[in-house]
């Protein structure tokens, strides 16, 4: 039966050349429905891993308890004190907690390169950022000194607003500021943002408490003591959270709603694909019907028949998915753009991902497609009588 099947469904790829109608058909409607849902897929896979690239399993973030975002959270001077003592946090060369207390700010900056005004995150950083954030590297320029109003800016800041070069000046909350660094943080969400001396920036905009302590810990597996150490200490009202937990649920509603409407755009194009793909199989049958009436006249059982039908459909369908799915990385991977981050209301830069999940999800929408299409024309093949098939002899 299985050589049958082969053996039939070989014949049938054979004489596509001859068939090129059928073939354009299915495979152009599955290239759009790929490169359309790999493309917006890629884009809500960008956004998440933008997020996701920014947290590490050993590093927590603390805020006030029942805050979900740092920018409405506050740590006074004299609770800064205590966490620092909090159990498990890793200790750097110079004795000192491997922690920054950081201000979260938001200010309006009117000069981005498309010509629209918008937010841009201005993040107060301690003196041991770097040694807490070991990923985020200088690409151009030099730190900022403690102290005084200068800026380092994230390289995805940099590439959608302008004035953001080092040696430029701009002016964020009636402050001017000069920008003497462009970092990168391992495509993370600082990239987006403007990093100064954490009590400058306080000064600036006039907050008098810090939103938030990032922290390394010793190992990830303290992490249970050093949280239940702050959550106990009737001093703090504080909770702390894994990084990598924080981030992911920044994502929030525009990350899921990304997704979303990839798949639901997938869903209403590959219905498209559905009926197209019927069609011109049906049309592909009523062409082959003295062919398919031979077979069954010499023996050939359905099975092999409607074998062949159906992975004659998902290979079209297939070659369609391969085309749609390199167009949609040629054209798209890594490329970078910006949106408003539905919490903060500010400029977040991400680039599209095209990786391998998305490419397998795109073969398995062929595969259904592929099935659902052949089958109808399958089984009106099989149980066409064969005198009728053959009538067109």
């Amino acid at each position: 039966m299985l050589q049958r099947i082969l053996a039939v469904t070989a014949m049938n790829l054979r004489t596509l050349p001859a068939r090129w109608g059928v073939v354009a058909v299915v495979v152009v409607c599955m290239t759009g429905v790929t490169g359309v849902m790999v493309s917006m897929l890629a884009m809500a896979e960008g956004f998440r891993q933008t997020y996701a690239n920014s947290g590490r399993a050993d590093r927590i973030v603390v805020l006030a308890a029942g805050e979900t975002f740092e920018g409405s959270s506050s740590i006074a001077r004299g609770q800064a004190a205590v966490l620092l003592a909090t159990p498990g946090i890793r200790r750097l060369a110079d004795g000192s907690p491997a922690a920054s207390f950081e201000r979260y700010a938001v200010a309006g900056l009117p000069m981005r390169k498309d010509g629209t005004e918008s937010n841009i995150v201005v993040r107060g950083v301690g003196a041991h950022t770097l040694q807490v954030r070991p990923e985020v590297r200088l690409l151009a320029g030099r730190m900022f000194e403690p102290g005084l109003r200068e800026l380092i800016v994230g390289r995805g800041a940099r590439d959608q607003f302008t004035g953001l070069e080092p040696g430029g000046t701009v002016v964020l909350s009636d402050v001017a500021w000069t920008v003497v660094g462009v970092f990168e943080a391992g495509g993370g969400a600082a990239e987006s943002e403007a990093w100064g001396d954490v009590e400058v920036v306080m000064s600036a905009f006039n907050l008098t408490s810090y939103s938030s302590m990032t922290a390394v810990l010793e190992s990830e597996g303290v992490f249970q003591m050093s949280r239940d150490s702050i959550a106990g200490n009737p001093v703090l009202k504080h909770v702390a959270q894994r990084e990598t937990d924080y981030y992911a649920g920044q994502t929030g509603v525009l990350g899921t709603g990304m997704r979303a409407l990839g798949y639901l755009v997938a869903v209403i194009m590959g219905l498209g694909a559905l009926f197209a793909a019927v069609n011109t199989m049906y049309a592909s049958i009523e062409s082959r019907s003295v062919e398919i009436g031979t077979l069954r006249a010499l023996g050939f059982q359905g099975l092999p028949i409607v074998a062949s039908i159906l992975l004659e459909s998902v290979v079209l369908c297939l070659l369609g998915a391969a085309i749609g799915g390199a167009g949609a990385w040629l054209a798209f991977n890594g490329h970078v753009i910006s949106t408003v981050n539905s919490a903060s209301f500010t400029q977040i830069a991400f680039a599209f991902t095209v990786g391998p999940e998305l490419l397998v999800q795109s073969a398995v929408l062929a595969c259904v497609v592929g099935l659902l299409g052949g089958l109808p024309p399958a089984l009106r093949a099989v149980r066409m009588p064969i005198v009728e098939a053959l009538r067109a002899l």
